[in-house]
């Protein structure tokens, strides 16, 4: 009787407890080759001054450049969002590595957004 009482137990607060849940989470940084800013949608990214954020893994980030006076926007350069000029860049947070029993590191994603001085007449 014993025995039973103690399985009982046993499975009610195994039931109990739902199994535990991870978040991954990856970083997105911007790096500013002349003069201008760049900010993040979803925000998290006003760059300069907040150049990187912390975002859930899967997130589609689209980064939009604003040039300073005098300069003009040239192009994102990056794996994630291609080469050449672009409006704006655009992709979603999903790291190439595999997550082995929830003990994943976070992943990185760099992109370079390149201004130029604009020509003098």
């Amino acid at each position: 009787m014993t025995l039973l009482a103690v399985s009982a137990l046993l499975a009610t607060s195994a039931a109990a407890s739902p199994p535990p849940s991870y978040s991954y989470h990856d970083i997105a940084f911007v790096t500013v080759i002349g003069h201008g800013s760049v900010r993040s949608l979803p925000h998290g990214i006003r760059c300069p001054g907040a150049c990187r954020a912390v975002f859930v893994r899967g997130t589609h980030l689209r980064l939009v450049p604003q040039a300073a006076a005098g300069w003009r926007f040239v192009a994102f350069r990056s794996r994630w969002c291609g080469e050449g000029s672009r409006v704006h860049c655009a992709f979603d947070l999903i790291s190439p590595h595999e997550c082995d029993g929830g003990a994943c590191p976070l992943g990185a994603f760099g992109v370079r957004a390149i201004f130029a001085r604009e020509a003098a007449t």
